[in-house]
């Protein structure tokens, strides 16, 4: 046999483990160019074929996402390259990830995540690069890229309010804490997110001085009108709140806010103005089934400007991308939180604070509510 017949063989060996899934791309690579480069020609179409996953699993928390990404997302990737997608709702907390992991026996290719979660799960090697060679670096708002995760949504706790009780005028987070001025139950977290905020602005610290927040000085005030405060614990318990009239105000993600503003004809308005405004990200877990190459492909078109307008159309995520915006009509805009005209009327998270405090910070709020 020659020597250039063996090297072909030894390539189509290699080929037919990387087609089975025996090996990876990158060992196919390394494979073909031990038997040497000129055995046999190979197209990338051809190295995407071999190597495609059987699927991409998608994980996020439940309800409309589950079905958006999977209608939006999921067929448009589906129809590019003939990989199914599959969305999990069952929820990626932080923890779960991690477990996933340190077990090596990881089951999503990628996931929802909080953006101080890409700083947490990053630093201890949970998760794995983007490649943004596959991935556009300028697709995302600034400075929302990390070595290990990307800016996936925005989302807000706003300002929500009863017109027919409170008036027109958008009520102050200072009127949120003044129960006897405004007499009625309000509706805030159980979780914490935006909370402590709403609290800190209440008692009257600037909105640039938030962070790092003054947790002792938070908890005090939500504490003194703990009694009239009533803790949601998802988006339809939130809503359904102001459907019934058991709130006269709430601090409540914007896009529930919009579906009850809808679902009441306007009853119920809201706001941006000093809203905080929380980066979601999306993340590849260590070790995915899928592998890092066809995850970061996944990621690619999660950026599609036209997808993630119709993911806004189907549930309200705020797009990530600065260039959907160019393709939003003007009332889309307005109640899309990562336009830069709506981020200046709010406090953006601190993600850098939450990737060090946040589990003391969550602690001594649940011990707070339920005492």
């Amino acid at each position: 046999m020659t020597a250039n017949r063996f090297s072909q063989d030894c390539v189509e060996v290699a080929l037919a483990n990387l087609r089975a899934g025996r090996i990876s791309r990158r060992n196919f690579l390394a494979a073909s160019a031990i038997a040497g480069a000129g055995a046999v020609a190979l197209s990338s179409s051809d190295l995407l074929a071999a190597g495609k996953p059987k699927q991409i699993v998608h994980a996020n928390w439940g309800g409309d996402a589950v079905r958006c990404t999977g209608d939006i997302y999921g067929k448009a990737f589906t129809a590019k390259y003939g990989i199914p997608v599959v969305v999990d709702g069952s929820g990626p907390l932080e923890g779960n990830i991690k477990a996933m992991v340190e077990a090596k026996n990881v089951t999503w290719d990628c996931c929802d995540a909080d953006f101080f979660s890409v700083l947490r799960l990053g630093r201890v090697n949970e998760l794995e690069a983007v490649d943004y060679k596959i991935v556009d670096h300028n697709g995302y708002t600034a400075p929302y890229t990390h070595d290990y995760g990307v800016l996936g949504y925005w989302y807000s706790y706003v300002m929500t309010w009863d017109t027919e009780k409170l008036g027109k005028n958008a009520p102050t987070w200072a009127d949120f804490f003044d129960v006897e001025k405004i007499p009625g139950k309000r509706t805030m977290y159980k979780y914490m997110n935006g909370a402590l905020e709403a609290a800190l602005l209440a008692d009257g610290v600037p909105p640039e001085k938030i962070y790092p927040l003054d947790v002792d000085r938070a908890l005090a005030k939500i504490e003194k009108i703990k009694d009239h405060i009533v803790f949601w614990d998802s988006g339809a318990a939130s809503q359904q709140m102001f459907l019934d009239g058991e709130v006269v105000m709430g601090n409540l993600w914007q896009t529930r806010s919009q579906l009850i503003k809808q679902d009441t004809k306007g009853r119920v308005d809201w706001t941006f103005d000093l809203g905080n405004a929380c980066p979601a990200a999306w993340v590849i877990p260590k070790g995915n089934p899928a592998g890092n190459e066809w995850a970061n492909r996944w990621l690619a078109n999660l950026q599609t400007p036209e997808l993630q307008l119709e993911v806004m159309r189907c549930y309200g995520q705020g797009p990530a991308n600065p260039k959907t915006y160019d393709i939003m009509s003007a009332d889309e805009k307005a109640i899309t939180p990562g336009t830069p005209e709506n981020l200046k009327r709010q406090i953006p998270l601190d993600s850098e604070y939450f990737a060090k405090h946040y589990d003391d910070v969550l602690n001594a709020f649940l011990d707070m509510i339920s005492a």
